[in-house]
């Protein structure tokens, strides 16, 4: 069942862009619900508090009275009503006896809360591990925090070259970089270190103009960096 609804949220195209552990927490505060032959799940115009998965069963769409199609099991739906507060756009009824995964809007909220708030100490503490920022005031270090994003880079993706002007700092998340240098006499840059999750680099560009004296490379798929730039 946990498979199934996994997979129905993973093909909507509003939840599929959650993250794996928001989803994992959804699915697990999700319960089962039954509905007879000719029940209503959703009305159309009423305010909508659930998003509901089909496990088993088939339901018809109408809107405005008119049939619009059927959803079969595996289908995630109202899930603009968990996203946004809106009342419901068409009529979903029951064939015949279904069973339904339900969610509510305020459990979904407290599950985006409390892993944003999660995700939040996590990043603090990072920043805390930076001997530039260490002497910064706590609310001066909550403030960065607020303003970091998440860049994405993949195997071999160059995130910094060296002699490159730079403004901006890199706090690695996931993953692993490469660090190499040009050597007088050599021809090839040379490897000097790798660097995974809590390293950091490029710090000087927070604090003036900055020429990148190395160069980066990403060496793990799907490696994570939060950034911040010096603005």
């Amino acid at each position: 069942t946990k498979k199934l609804i996994n997979s129905a949220i993973m093909n909507n195209d509003f939840l599929k862009k959650l993250e794996p552990q928001h989803m994992r927490e959804m699915v697990d505060c999700m319960y089962e619900k039954v509905y007879t032959e000719g029940q209503l799940v959703i009305q159309e115009g009423e305010p909508g508090n659930y998003l509901y998965v089909l496990a088993d069963g088939l339901l018809e769409v109408f809107q405005n009275g008119k049939l619009l199609g059927e959803m079969r099991p595996g289908t995630a739906f109202g899930e603009l009503a968990i996203l946004y507060n809106c009342k419901r756009t068409a009529t979903v009824k029951a064939v015949f006896q279904s069973h339904i995964w339900a969610l509510d809007r305020q459990t979904f909220q407290t599950i985006m809360m409390q892993s944003t708030q999660a995700r939040h100490d996590e990043y603090f503490s990072f920043l805390c591990s930076v001997s530039l920022l260490r002497g910064l005031p706590e609310e001066k270090l909550a403030k960065v925090v607020d303003c970091l994003e998440v860049d994405y880079f993949e195997k071999g993706e160059y995130i910094i070259r060296e002699g490159e002007e730079g403004n901006t700092f890199f706090i690695i998340a996931k993953g692993e970089v490469i660090v190499t240098q040009s050597t007088e006499g050599l021809a090839e840059p040379q490897q000097i270190k790798t660097l995974g999750v809590g390293d950091y680099f490029g710090e000087k560009a927070l604090i003036s103009e900055d020429v990148r004296s190395a160069n980066i490379i990403c060496n793990e798929n799907d490696t994570h960096c939060l950034v911040v730039d010096r603005e």
